[in-house]
C-alpha cells in the first residue's frame, strides 16, 4: 500500500501524475488528509481524503509519498508525518517526496548523507543531503525524491519500478507514450 499524504496547498501535477503512473500499475494507494478530510489544492481544486491521520494503520505499508508545493509548510509539526517517516525508518519502507517536501525528510534527518533531489527554493532547508542539482529524480535506498512539477511522471513511474519492477514501470512508460 503506498500511503499518499495530502496538505492544503499542494502542487496539483506533483501529486496528480505520481498517483496517475501508480493507478495504471495497479498499485493500491490510501489517501491521508493531512490538513482534513477535503483538501484544497495550490490551484484551487479539491479532494476527499480517503481516511484521517487517526485512521491510519501503516502495518500494510509499502511508501509513503508527499507531494510538494506551497504546502509543504502543512507537513511540519503533524504527528501524522513524524509517525509515518518512523515507520518506514524502522521497516525499511520506501520513501517519496517531490519539489519542496524533501526538506521535510531532511528536517527529520531522513536524507542525512543520501543524495537527493528537491525544488532550487528549498536547497537550504535540505540539511546534509548531498543535492543532486542535475537529476529530474534521485534514489537513495529507500528514499525517492523529485525535483519539482517537471519531474512528476519521471517520479511516479520510478515509484511503480521499485514496487513492482522494470516490466511494470514500462509497460505504464509505453501505455502513456512517454519518452522522458
Amino acid at each position: 500500500m503506498v500511503y499518499v499524504f495530502h496538505v492544503d496547498g499542494y502542487e496539483d501535477t506533483e501529486m496528480i501524475a505520481p498517483l496517475d503512473m501508480l493507478s495504471r500499475a495497479g498499485i493500491p494507494m490510501t489517501r491521508v488528509g493531512v490538513t482534513g478530510k477535503i483538501i484544497t489544492s495550490k490551484m484551487g481544486f479539491t479532494i476527499e481524503a480517503d481516511i484521517t491521520p487517526e485512521e491510519l494503520d501503516l502495518s500494510d505499508c509499502e511508501m509513503i509519498f508527499l507531494p510538494g508545493g506551497p504546502g509543504t509548510k502543512n507537513y511540519f509539526d503533524k504527528p501524522v508525518i513524524d509517525r509515518a517517516i518512523s515507520y518506514c525508518m524502522e521497516h525499511h519502507c520506501y520513501m517519496a517526496a517531490i519539489c519542496a517536501a524533501p526538506s521535510v525528510l531532511a528536517a527529520k534527518g531522513v536524507l542525512d548523507g543520501k543524495k537527493a533531489v528537491c525544488h532550487f527554493s528549498v536547497n537550504e532547508k535540505m540539511g546534509n543531503a548531498q543535492l543532486q542539482e542535475d537529476a529530474l529524480v534521485c534514489v537513495d535506498d529507500n528514499v525517492i525524491t523529485g525535483c519539482g512539477a517537471a519531474a512528476s511522471i519521471e517520479l511516479g513511474l520510478t515509484m511503480v519500478e521499485l514496487l513492482r519492477g522494470r516490466e511494470a514501470a514500462d509497460k505504464v512508460r509505453h501505455g502513456i507514450a512517454y519518452r522522458g
